[in-house]
């Protein structure tokens, strides 16, 4: 038992720095499709730098309009910071059931294309509504621009699905760093913001509607990043030479008839069996991390008590969390790694920060939640777990599916779309919550 844990660990290490396992002795056919796998050219840091991007794209600009949603909020009343992640998380979640069934029968280019179009054309759609239709606004119609906003986050989720979902995908075929680095960067796309933000407040203090431009800036800048993306997959990533070995997998794609002609050696329910254990262990992390964050941090109360420290405390807070919760995303390039039985368990053991957070909510003047330090403790071991355990998650997971890249593929969008179900859901639990304890 301790020499199969022994090199399991190896193995694992060895995949994480982006070389192939060592063929195992079973029988020919084995044999030659492994032969096969090592024919692929290593993975260099510049392509898991270019992973890193594809993550950081796909997050940002939704963690950039959480940023600055107390701006917008203000802009198109009707209760547009309440709900709109619900609008947001439904339109990403119907997105990636049609790519779980669908997505592998086109190639990969067009899909970046749509997807960083998308991101980048709504994002700055949303300022610009933001900037003109809303309180304090040429038109002050604040019923027409909360419905022009929710129209474009709608399509800034589609955006997003096509975009994370093609990101995962192609990772999937590649060794689990590739994995792990799209988490990586999705985890910087949550740090960045609220830096950037402070930043441009100081830059445009003495302009004109400084609010308003200071968003537009915001959220054009992510625009650029994002169609950065488009020239960078087909002139870069795509020539890597490692990618030209997975991308091979594409070749008979363009010549599919139909939506119905089946991309994968098995029907897709057989492979979302293989992945259902670790897409439900990444599905309750975010379900459970989205029941307490932030429907619950946001109740929270400085140790001084009064609104105006509470005001500070809480973007406090909220970007421990993003640095804590980065940090473990790139834990297991430091050989931070869990076998899958146990981090299921551990995934589940997290549902003990549910009651801990109610109760740093509801009794803000009882020690130790009265203290900000003990706060900001409990913030950083909730964060850090919820990044280790759901990218270790969406690491396993493809690895689950025998050595088919296409089947491979598809595990990578149902591990993606069990991510962001888990945030739907948790955040839905989390309002429910609030609202039953009268919060």
């Amino acid at each position: 038992m301790t020499e199969v844990r022994r090199r399991s660990t190896i193995t694992e290490i060895r995949e994480l720095q982006g070389i192939e396992a060592p063929p195992k002795k079973t029988s020919a056919a084995s044999s030659q499709s492994t032969e096969k796998e090592q024919e692929a050219p290593p993975v260099t840091w510049t392509l898991l730098f270019q992973f890193c991007v594809y993550g950081f794209v796909a997050l940002a600009p939704w963690n950039f309009i959480l940023t600055d949603l107390v701006y917008l909020d203000g802009k198109f009343h009707h209760g547009f910071g309440s709900t709109i992640s619900i609008f947001y998380g439904l339109a990403v979640n119907v997105a990636q059931l049609f790519i779980i069934f669908f997505g592998n029968k086109f190639t990969f280019a067009p899909r970046f294309d749509w997807g960083c179009g998308l991101l980048a054309v709504f994002n700055v759609l949303l300022a610009v509504v933001a900037m003109t239709i809303g309180s304090d606004d040429p038109s002050s119609n604040t019923g027409l621009g909360n419905a022009l906003a929710i129209v474009c986050v709608v399509l800034l989720a589609f955006g997003h699905a096509v975009m994370e979902s093609t990101a995962f995908g192609l990772a999937a075929l590649c060794p689990k760093s590739c994995m792990n680095w799209v988490m990586v960067g999705e985890g910087i796309g949550g740090v960045v913001g609220w830096p950037i933000l402070l930043l441009l407040n100081v830059i445009f203090d003495k302009v004109e509607r400084r609010d308003e431009w200071v968003c537009f800036v915001f959220f054009a800048l992510t625009s650029l990043v994002t169609l950065a993306v488009i020239p960078m997959f087909r002139i870069i990533t795509s020539k890597h030479p490692h990618m030209q070995h997975v991308l091979a997998i594409e070749k008979n794609r363009n010549k599919a008839g139909s939506l119905k002609e089946r991309q994968t050696r098995r029907p897709v329910w057989m492979i979302l069996k293989d992945v259902a254990p670790m897409a439900f262990c990444a599905w309750s992390v975010l379900t459970i991390t989205f029941i307490c964050f932030p429907s619950q941090t946001m109740k929270w109360q400085a140790q001084e008590g009064t609104d105006d420290a509470t005001n500070k405390f809480i973007p406090m807070v909220t970007f421990t969390y993003q640095i804590a919760d980065t940090v473990g995303r790139f834990a297991p390039n430091v050989g931070l790694m869990m076998p899958q039985k146990p981090l299921i368990a551990f995934a589940l053991g997290r549902a003990l920060f549910i009651p801990l957070f109610i109760c740093t909510a509801l009794y803000p003047t009882v020690k130790p939640f009265y203290w900000d330090w003990f706060k900001h403790v409990e913030m950083v071991f909730f964060a850090i777990t919820n990044g280790l355990t759901a990218t270790l998650c969406m690491m396993y997971g493809p690895q689950r599916v025998p050595a088919d890249k296409a089947e491979q593929e598809v595990a990578g969008y149902a591990m993606a779309f069990s991510l962001i179900n888990g945030i739907f859901i948790g955040g839905l639990l989390g309002t429910l919550t609030v609202f039953c304890l009268g919060e």
